[in-house]
């Protein structure tokens, strides 16, 4: 006869196992993250009496990043499964990518010819304007799929909430906003183009600009 800790066991395993993958994977992270809480509270517990050594002085200084020293942390490490859940464009593992590797990770990662499509749509949910530069380069290269994708992905990006911490990427929300108008003004770029970034310009923050009126940005 099974004892009773080994059914609740043999039960917890069934169920796991009819979970999907996904599932099964967040909640090895959710359960991870959980156990880092209770190891963490328990070493706390002589932190008052101890002078502070050079692993707190790093978990000090990792709670005080800012969040674009956060996203280039983020990047190191990536997660390959993060990308290949979020290679069918769903909003959820496009925006759980987007937070894992950052602005700055996803940016590195699109040299990679694998990646970059992933990457360019993730871009539209991931912190603050870095990746605005590289989103506005493709938007008037050669690729018109590639174009497309980070048209949409800026626009993503300008119909979002403005929140306090935006104007930390002020440089490179100018630069962004300076070759959207660019593409704006080019009467030779394709129109769905032109129509697009315009529309950007007028949800985002930029320094005040003229835009073009020959084409209808509605």
């Amino acid at each position: 006869m099974v004892d009773g800790p080994k059914r609740r066991r043999a039960g917890i395993a069934q169920a796991l196992a009819a979970l999907d993958p996904r599932a099964r994977r967040r909640l090895a992270i959710a359960g991870a993250a959980l156990l880092a809480i209770v190891v963490l509270f328990a070493a706390c517990g002589g932190c008052g009496r101890r002078a502070a050594g050079p692993a707190d002085r790093a978990r000090t200084s990792a709670a005080t990043a800012s969040p674009k020293e956060s996203a280039l942390d983020a990047g190191a490490v990536h997660d390959p499964l993060l990308w290949e859940y979020a290679k069918d464009g769903e909003v959820e593992d496009l925006a759980e990518l987007a937070v894992h590797e950052g602005a700055a990770g996803l940016v590195e990662a699109a040299s990679d010819p694998a990646l970059r499509r992933t990457a360019i749509r993730a871009m539209a949910y991931a912190h603050g304007w870095a990746q605005l530069p590289f989103l506005a380069t493709v938007a008037k290269g050669k690729s018109d799929e590639e174009a497309r994708l980070a048209l949409e992905s800026i626009v993503e990006l300008a119909a979002r909430p403005r929140t306090s911490e935006d104007p930390e990427d002020a440089e490179e929300l100018r630069e962004g906003c300076e070759a959207l108008g660019s593409l704006a003004r080019d009467t030779a770029r394709p129109r769905a183009r032109r129509v697009a970034a315009i529309r950007a310009l007028r949800m985002m923050p930029c320094p005040p600009m003229e835009l073009p009126t020959d084409v209808d940005a509605k």
